[in-house]
């Protein structure tokens, strides 16, 4: 795997300086020409020809930037705040393919202060390829502009049309981004503005997405890659307990939705951004990785656990954290940093409200706000999951239970949220029920 990462590595540090080496001397350039003798006739080209060399000086800083290995969301920080001044938008977003190319999925996403919630509303949507208006641009990498989004999608009734719509946005252009000429994606830029897009700017937005592509890639291969270990080290714990069944990838939707519920309802605006929404999907199924390090006659045991079994069930929590520890420390070596939300959780989601929880007994928002909302959604799946000591409760005596805890076991205004949603919660937990197999 080393070798391979070696190899990937190489090939774009080949392919950047091949980019740097091509367009050197451009900056060079560019204050020649700003010293350049000017008369009436020649300063609206001299003009335009400086635009367009300020265009590449910030390609290359791109460039510069992604050599440096630059997280992706800085990438895409460093997009947004610089290129508005050539192209016209309001709003960047990413969605990736996923399921071997048949799906999108809104992945990135970055806005104007007016639109803010837009990206979290996107983020996280999923739709069939073969169902969408993007099929052409994805098979055929056919860039798409549409100066009128209203009257385009007025026949069209898909819900990132409809959200779209209600934020605002009025037009944008689409391009495919692809690594090696495989598609991996596609990117919009949306204005609120009708009859902003021309062709000129598909030209300058095809090398941008190039950038982008490469960038994303490497991010993507470097993140999967070590994530998909922990993962498999999780996934090894849970297998050690049968009853546990597909508990991870429940936990993981009842985490994802609970948060969607917050951004629905406005709570918590400050901490909850798409990289939080992103966190809460991937490190939510980690939570109880610790319980690698738990012996086999604590863990499967058949009945209730004795106060000594009780303490060493604890510790799981305590050997979860060394874990991702141990992971953020190695690959801080490389500049990345991704496990920070994994060990909230980890360390936290036995904590309680009030203060009686473990291993800290931190109490209120002292407890991170992931390892408050991985909390309910895991304490929802254990009461209505059957285990070795008891059998399943419904949905209803779960839920009754959970909102009788809130403001001792769980976060009070969290439990409001839950409340409100109960019926989607309901309508997410009977699809867990309908997908399990007849005995």
């Amino acid at each position: 795997m080393e070798h391979n990462n070696n190899r990937f590595h190489g090939y774009l540090t080949e392919q950047m300086n091949s980019w740097l080496n091509k367009i050197s001397g451009i900056s060079a350039l560019n204050k020649a020409f700003a010293s350049f003798p000017l008369t009436s006739e020649l300063k609206p080209v001299l003009d335009e020809i400086s635009v367009e060399f300020s265009k590449l000086d910030k390609l290359i800083q791109l460039i510069e930037n992604m050599n440096k290995d630059v997280s992706f969301d800085g990438i895409l920080n460093y997009i947004y705040s610089t290129f508005s001044e050539f192209i016209p938008y309001s709003h960047i977003g990413i969605a990736l393919l996923k399921d071997n190319g048949r799906v999108l999925e809104g992945s990135y996403g970055r806005s104007d202060e007016a639109l803010e919630s837009l990206p979290k509303k996107l983020v996280g949507l999923r739709a069939e390829v073969s169902e969408t208006s993007l099929v052409g641009i994805v098979r055929d990498g056919t860039p798409r502009v549409i100066n009128d989004l209203y009257s385009y999608t007025q026949h069209k009734d898909a819900q990132y049309n409809r959200i779209l719509i209600e934020a605002g946005i009025k037009s944008s252009i689409t391009l495919p981004l692809k690594v090696n000429e495989k598609p991996i994606g596609i990117i919009f830029f949306s204005n609120t503005n009708k009859d902003v897009y021309r062709e000129e700017h598909i030209e300058f937005l095809k090398t941008l997405s190039n950038s982008i592509a490469i960038s994303l890639n490497k991010n993507i291969f470097i993140d999967e890659m070590l994530y998909s270990t922990l993962l498999a080290l999780t996934k090894m714990a849970e297998a050690r307990d049968e009853d546990t069944g597909d508990h991870l990838e429940r936990m993981k939707e009842y985490s994802v939705r609970i948060t969607e519920f917050l951004i629905e309802d406005n709570m918590y605006e400050e901490e909850i951004t798409i990289a939080f929404l992103k966190g809460i999907e991937r490190f939510s199924p980690m939570h109880d990785i610790g319980k690698v390090g738990v012996k086999d006659g604590v863990l499967l045991k058949p009945g209730r656990l004795t106060d000594d079994e009780f303490g060493e069930m604890k510790k799981h929590v305590i050997y979860g954290v060394d874990v991702l520890k141990t992971a953020e420390k190695n690959i801080a070596k490389q500049k990345y940093s991704m496990f920070k939300m994994g060990i909230e959780i980890v360390e936290g989601h036995h904590e309680k409200w009030n203060g009686t929880g473990y291993p800290y007994r931190k109490a209120g928002t002292d407890i991170p706000l992931s390892a408050r909302i991985v909390a309910i959604a895991d304490v929802l799946d254990a009461l209505t999951s059957k285990r070795p000591y008891k059998d399943a409760y419904n949905f209803e005596e779960s839920m009754n239970y959970i909102i009788n805890e809130k403001g001792r076991h769980f976060d009070p205004y969290i439990i409001e949220s839950l409340i409100k949603h109960k019926k989607e919660m309901k309508i997410l937990y009977d699809s867990f029920q309908n997908n399990e197999p007849s005995e």
